[in-house]
């Protein structure tokens, strides 16, 4: 769609970008699969019909030949790397699949289902917070939507300093929600003080973790207390994400939601709030 506004091939449009990908790695995670060693040479090009030849290389200590992208997220043959960061970068901004493969080129749906695969099981590394930020102030709230005949629910967590934890639920017991801020605390650090809406499976699940809980009765208070206790940050995420969200539903399966929710949370944590979002996304797909 976007080559055919400018009367041109789609490559035009993405091949610069693959070769701007393409010095990034040579420049900063170019090593030997086999042996590690960064001691390599350029060795010509395998050439390719829809997109840039790909460079090859030769390692100089165990004399291994390799192509510039083995061992990265985009070791892939059927599209170029500068066509699929664009697919995955409007993936993370839009929430569909076929919306985003549709939008850039005919890449077929079992490819462009493989590459999201890939892509999402990545990137799930990095769902875990390794920040040193711990003062332990947090707010949480859940989001029902209809999906593969179910009602199945968001569950969100967002942390004082912007940081977000998310994930699917099949039901709304306070087990399941004890079980889903365990898994919040192992992500983002440990939780002092919740506060939260009036969901009656928050009091029994802090309960269970030993965190203080601060709820909101929205019907008799409004939405902040008098003592200044509020759920207002984790619902504002949920009005700019509820889009996104939405789009999500779509998908094949539980489990593909699930992933896909998930490196929502790690997009909106290491990338959208990183200085340099581009950079940190293709250190991530790169990185061993």
């Amino acid at each position: 769609m976007l080559a055919r506004a400018f009367g041109v091939p789609g490559y035009f449009l993405w091949n610069p970008l693959t070769f701007l990908i393409r010095s990034f790695l040579i420049e900063h995670f170019c090593s030997c699969p086999n042996c590690g060693s960064e001691d390599i040479v350029k060795d010509g090009f395998n050439s390719r019909k829809t997109m840039p030849d790909i460079q090859m290389l030769e390692c100089n200590e165990c004399g291994r030949d390799f192509c510039l992208r083995a061992n990265t997220g985009f070791y892939w043959k059927h599209a170029s790397m500068g066509e699929l960061f664009i697919v995955s970068w409007i993936f993370f901004g839009q929430g569909s699949r076929r919306w985003t493969r549709e939008w850039i080129r005919k890449l077929g749906k079992f490819c462009s289902l493989e590459w999201f695969e890939r892509l999402e099981k990545r990137l799930l590394r990095y769902a875990a917070d390794v920040s040193r930020f711990l003062d332990g102030f947090f707010q949480a709230d859940e989001m029902y939507i209809h999906s593969f005949g179910e009602k199945l629910l968001i569950f969100g967590v967002k942390r004082s300093d912007g940081k977000i934890f998310e994930t699917v639920l099949q039901g709304h017991s306070a087990l399941e929600f004890a079980s889903a801020l365990k898994s919040a605390e192992e992500e983002l650090g440990p939780i002092v003080d919740l506060d939260t809406d009036g969901h009656t499976s928050y009091p029994q699940a802090t309960e269970w973790l030993g965190i203080l809980h601060r709820p909101v009765n929205r019907s008799e208070e409004g939405f902040v207390t008098e003592e200044g206790v509020h759920s207002n940050g984790v619902e504002n995420l949920w009005s700019h994400d509820r889009a996104w969200i939405e789009a999500a539903r779509g998908y094949g399966s539980i489990e593909t939601l699930e992933r896909a929710v998930k490196t929502h949370q790690v997009f909106h944590n290491q990338i959208k709030e990183s200085p340099f979002p581009v950079w940190s996304f293709l250190t991530m797909l790169f990185d061993n």
